[in-house]
């Protein structure tokens, strides 16, 4: 009986693991649907993000784009923008950007989920795809595309 005693608190701390890392898969991106970005890149206003050879390409203002791009080179302007301070509060607190996905598309916009991780939660915030990646860039986050969309939505640019 004392064997099992002393076990009983070691298989308690296992389960309470398990049920947390249960937890925390399911708000992480689901890799049987999304793919990792490899190519991202700005084009005047317009964002190409995409795996290989196929991408999203998708126009937003010029003041997003710029935005990624000075992320996409490690650049901050003369003054920090939002999308800097943001990623710099971030930090401070202790808060990772964990992963950026591009989710779906209604025909008029698209959508994405910012995955952020903190010491003690995991928070995944619905927002504006530019916004997200300027900040994924600036984070070094991966960044997650949904592959039906990229099917549907993708071009080739090779």
């Amino acid at each position: 009986m004392p064997a099992i005693k002393r076990k009983l608190p070691s298989l308690l701390v296992w389960f309470v693991l398990l049920a947390a890392l249960a937890y925390a898969a399911g708000q992480f991106i689901d890799m049987e649907k999304f793919v990792k970005a490899d190519v991202v890149r700005v084009d005047g206003s317009t964002i190409i993000l995409g795996v290989g050879c196929r991408a999203i390409v998708a126009d937003t203002t010029e003041e997003r784009a710029e935005s990624i791009a000075l992320g996409l080179a490690g650049k901050i302007d003369e003054r920090p923008n939002t999308h800097d301070t943001f990623v710099d509060a971030l930090r401070t607190f202790n808060i990772t950007v964990d992963s950026v996905s591009l989710a779906r598309y209604d025909g008029r916009f698209y959508y994405s989920d910012l995955v952020l991780k903190g010491p003690n939660k995991v928070l995944k915030l619905d927002t504006r795809p530019s916004d997200a990646i300027a900040i994924a860039v600036r984070a070094g986050a991966p960044l997650y595309i949904n592959k039906t969309l990229l099917a549907e939505q993708g071009k080739d640019i090779c």
